[in-house]
């Protein structure tokens, strides 16, 4: 029987993994609102990369939980300040087999689902896929990385992630279903909470910040700071990660590259500011000092709401 997957965050990322999914054979049905549920319903999801576009249609579009019904499998790929809303929305698309698989940035929505549900339905995960929405229902693919990794909160049985991502493989996705993801998750978590702090705070791309001593060092404590707290909650995390990310990202990263928080900033949007801020929390929990992320915390949470329209 194909499984029914239901997508809960049809931006750039829900959208792509909803278009893979349908290609590889899924029924897949996806909870929208607004202008995006209707553009969705009429016309199908259009991704355009380096290889043109390419359209498709879902089982269902709406914007009522309880109309989709529940699901084998939900992908969870909401912005992180809107985790608690939409965790609780899809209450009549979760049943007691279903499988939650997050795609989110952080630390943050994972608690959250595996508080809200079973923990044993949860399924953290990562994505580096690089996607924007250029309208509804109109997505663009802004590179060709595809690396995607997800597995079980707790160890159990992983065959219907590694059905998946063979599925997505088949569509030219590098997924990889991992039996303890959170290792993978929290060295990503290490890069990412400074580096969208520090992007808003200078209001500039990596380019723009990278290149002194000083930031170089400032950089480098706060990831020490995230490899602390994953190390007080068993992740296998060791500073050299951070060290080895300054080196990388002096010699690799684009210059022009911007936090996708920056990008928000700047664009008067919500922040996705709880991932700088669950760490502050848990942090202070633990015993543990984190003063650049405190300071990022406080300055940016002027801004977490966004502006008004």
């Amino acid at each position: 029987m194909t499984l029914k997957i239901g997508i809960v965050g049809a931006g750039a990322i829900g959208g792509y993994f909803a278009a893979q999914l349908v290609e590889a054979g899924y029924s897949v049905v996806v909870l929208a609102r607004r202008l995006n549920r209707d553009a969705l319903a009429e016309n199908g999801l259009t991704i355009t990369s380096e290889n043109g576009p390419l359209t498709v249609k879902f089982a269902a579009v709406s914007d009522s939980p309880a109309e989709l019904g529940i699901c084998d499998v939900i992908l969870f790929t909401v912005k992180g300040q809107d985790t608690d809303q939409a965790a609780n929305d899809m209450q009549p698309m979760v049943g007691p087999k279903t499988e939650i698989i997050s795609l989110q940035n952080g630390l943050y929505g994972i608690e959250r689902l595996a508080a809200k549900y079973n923990a044993d339905q949860i399924s953290p995960g990562i994505t580096y896929v690089p996607a924007v929405v250029e309208a509804p229902g109109q997505i663009l693919r802004t590179g060709n990385v595809t690396r995607t990794v997800f597995g079980p909160l707790h160890p159990r049985d992983t065959a219907l992630h590694e059905e998946l991502a063979a599925a997505l493989k088949k569509q030219g996705t590098e997924a990889v279903a991992l039996k303890e993801p959170m290792t993978e998750i929290w060295t990503k978590y290490v890069v990412l909470a400074p580096f969208h702090a520090i992007g808003c705070l200078t209001r500039l791309p990596v380019g723009g910040w990278i290149g002194t001593p000083e930031m170089q060092d400032l950089f480098l404590r706060a990831m020490k700071e995230v490899c602390a707290l994953g190390r007080a909650k068993g992740a296998d995390v060791p500073d050299s990660i951070a060290e080895k990310q300054v080196h990388f990202v002096l010699k690799n990263a684009n210059p022009g590259t911007k936090a996708s928080m920056l990008e928000d900033l700047e664009r008067g949007k919500p922040l996705e500011l709880e991932n700088i801020g669950w760490l502050c929390r848990e942090s202070k929990k633990l015993g543990l000092a984190s003063p650049i992320h405190d300071m990022a915390y406080a300055l940016l949470l002027a801004h977490k709401d966004g502006r008004a329209a």
